[in-house]
């Protein structure tokens, strides 16, 4: 029921996020970059101003779905039905997302999703979901523009590339999409394509292959098998100008893990790091965000997970600020679909009819002395 405005309200924002399990690494840091949004940047300071003239307060009810899909469909009936949330804040990981589309679509309730990325072929004409990320079928653009743009001008050999990624469900989203778009641009010449076993405990056959082709960069979409391409490559003395192992290797434990021995000089890419820097016109700077979040988490520096679960709650404060009727699902999708801002996370802007994110690219980064550094594109790079 639409209430006179000038009161203080609630606005309960729900979901879940992989605390335990195989995502946990990336669940606790989008779910601690949602948590200062909601904290500090919201209710430590007041609340959404929204434009029915009411204030909100945001409350959180958040589940641990222990990495499971299986948990994910469970506890989104719990969310929707018993804890009666307004919106809900997608988890992180391709399998956790997808779980969260039936209830979503089933009950009508807008939906910011998380960083999981979806095979557009999967896409059923969904009405409640928008997206906070660039999406899997990009993820490799952006090297291979970096490469074109800012690699092969300097050493025309680096044109050689092989391409391999794992067959689960991300790989052959990121790595196919990124090899038929890689095929298309004339500037570079694929030595090699393959696709390989997500469960392998040794990519030394297909690196073989990859080495009797020849080329002078190597791009394996291996997801959280990352360390194990790395020190492959290594051990077969795989002679690379460039080297990108895998999604997981943006994160600092995969450097502390493999050391300077196999991490210096690696490349990765991400949804942001820290130092990027973007001129942001609406939510907090990076500093605020990066200083907040070692104080409330015992120093740690937030990974761009965090700043996926902070930019999260930030699309769905601007659409309040935008709706007249800022608790109704569907005055909210629509809402949603008209935002676009630059945030410290980057731009921010969404197709309104498929709910996709339009604005926000990928960023490549470096290994270098042990710290990720923004290398590519040139207007955020180090």
């Amino acid at each position: 029921t639409p209430s006179a405005g000038g009161q203080k309200l609630k606005v309960r924002v729900g979901g879940t996020k992989p605390l335990t399990g195989s995502a946990a690494l990336n669940g606790i840091d989008e779910n601690r970059g949602l948590e200062i949004w909601a904290k500090r940047w919201v209710n430590d300071q007041g609340g959404i101003k929204a434009a029915d003239g009411n204030t909100y307060e945001v409350e959180l009810v958040i589940y641990n779905d222990e990495s499971k899909p299986e948990n994910v469909s469970r506890l989104y009936e719990k969310l929707i039905n018993e804890d009666k949330v307004d919106f809900l804040m997608g988890p992180i990981w391709a399998a956790l997302g997808q779980a969260t589309v039936a209830a979503v679509e089933k009950y009508k309730i807008l939906e910011i999703y998380g960083n999981a990325a979806f095979d557009p072929a999967q896409w059923k004409d969904w009405k409640y979901i928008m997206m906070v990320i660039t999406n899997g079928p990009e993820y490799l653009n952006i090297l291979t523009e970096m490469i074109i743009n800012k690699v092969i001008p300097q050493d025309p050999d680096a044109k050689d590339i092989a391409i391999v990624h794992t067959d689960d469900n991300f790989g052959n989203v990121a790595g196919s999409w990124g090899y038929q778009w890689a095929k298309k641009q004339p500037q570079l010449n694929i030595v090699y394509y393959d696709k390989v076993a997500f469960d392998s405990t040794d990519f030394t056959p297909v690196l073989t292959r990859v080495k009797a082709a020849n080329p002078s960069i190597l791009l394996f979409e291996a997801g959280s098998k990352a360390p194990l391409v790395a020190r492959n490559v290594r051990e077969i003395g795989l002679d690379l100008k460039l080297l990108y192992c895998g999604t997981y290797s943006v994160f600092k434990q995969y450097y502390d893990g493999l050391g300077p021995k196999y991490g210096e000089n690696l490349i990765s890419i991400t949804q942001w790091v820290p130092g990027e820097k973007y001129p942001a016109n609406y939510g907090p700077t990076e500093d605020w965000f990066v200083s907040t979040f070692s104080k409330d988490y015992n120093g740690a520096v937030p990974q761009y997970t965090a700043g996926t679960g902070f930019t999260q709650g930030l699309i769905l404060q601007a659409a309040m600020e935008k709706c007249s009727k800022p608790l109704d699902s569907d005055a909210m999708r629509q809402a949603v679909g008209g935002v676009s801002f630059t945030g410290f996370f980057g731009d921010i802007a969404f197709d309104p009819v498929t709910g996709w994110q339009t604005g926000h690219k990928m960023s490549a980064l470096q290994w270098q002395d042990g710290k990720p550094v923004c290398v590519y594109p040139d207007k955020v790079a180090k």
